[in-house]
């Protein structure tokens, strides 16, 4: 990439800001826009350029990348009166928010009716990982346009995988990885809170598990995240929720039982009841904990330390 390029990106939440920043680099020329002007601000300093709609994004950039919250944001940023849609210049849309595979099949096909291509990326490992561009992304579309890509998805993750050749597909894997996590969220909560009552020291519980067949990612970022009362993972519960959602409409579009699934479900839609859809999604603990009055807690982070 010897010579200026032009790449473009919606959404700066605690994702895509952490993505978009990676993207700044001297070769390139970052365009992007998100509804917070705080958000754009933060970027602007960075280097980046600001524009007022999705649409002048795509009048200057040849990619356009979006990690956007949910369907009806996708929908808007792409098909509203200004949005990716109508752009001079975009020829590549790089789907990275995860809305399922019917949601980015159905965008795939309206926008090719546009001649834009579409590549489905949804990506996974938190705000930590897309600020040290380690994250591993999913990916689905022609060989030929995620290598059109590669550049900029090689500033943004560690690890790419090639998941097939129809949108949608990623988005698939994606909702596989997300459902195994909330489902086990869920039980790891309960577990531990099982132990806390039964007079078990939580740093205890956690350190025979690092080390036992109850090892799972779940139960490491809840002993990173929750049992020392840091809670600043930087996914909210809302998030997660929304995924779960996704996948018990798309197993049942399948015909795929989830009753497990549905059970996990309960507790983090009835974390979105209580007014938590804003907390971090490792507070879920917190419901499990109110309900068997009990609290699982270790020994704080040393003031100023980070979780690795």
């Amino acid at each position: 990439m010897s010579a200026i390029t032009h790449v473009g990106f919606l959404g700066l939440g605690n994702m895509g800001a952490a993505m978009a920043m990676r993207l700044i680099q001297p070769e390139s020329k970052v365009h992007v826009f998100d509804l917070n002007p705080a958000a754009v601000a933060q970027l602007v300093e960075a280097g980046a350029i600001a524009h007022t709609s999705p649409r002048s994004v795509a009048d200057s950039a040849d990619v356009v990348m979006a990690c956007l919250p949910s369907i009806d944001a996708c929908e808007a940023a792409i098909f509203g009166p200004e949005g990716v849609a109508a752009g001079k210049a975009v020829h590549t849309y790089v789907e990275m928010s995860t809305i399922g595979p019917t949601a980015v099949s159905s965008i795939a096909k309206r926008l090719a009716d546009n001649r834009i291509v579409t590549i489905d990326a949804p990506v996974s490992g938190g705000p930590s990982a897309a600020r040290a561009g380690t994250l591993s992304i999913m990916v689905a579309g022609s060989s030929d346009d995620i290598a059109r890509a590669m550049p900029w998805l090689g500033h943004i993750a560690k690890t790419l995988h090639k998941i097939g050749d129809r949108p949608g597909q990623a988005q698939a894997m994606k909702l596989v990885n997300n459902i195994m996590l909330a489902a086990n969220m869920a039980v790891a909560s309960e577990a531990l809170a099982m132990g806390a009552k039964a007079g078990l020291d939580a740093d205890a519980m956690i350190d025979v598990i690092k080390s036992s067949t109850g090892q799972s990612a779940a139960a490491d970022i809840l002993a990173r995240f929750a049992i020392p009362a840091a809670f600043d993972f930087g996914a909210h519960i809302s998030i997660v929720a929304k995924d779960v959602e996704l996948a018990i409409a798309e197993a049942r579009a399948l015909d795929v039982p989830v009753p497990v699934l549905d059970q996990a479900r309960s507790l983090w839609h009835a974390a979105l009841e209580q007014g938590r859809g804003g907390d971090d999604f490792t507070s879920i603990i917190k419901l499990v904990e109110a309900r068997s009055n009990v609290l699982v807690r270790g020994a704080p982070r040393p003031t100023g330390a980070k979780a690795s």
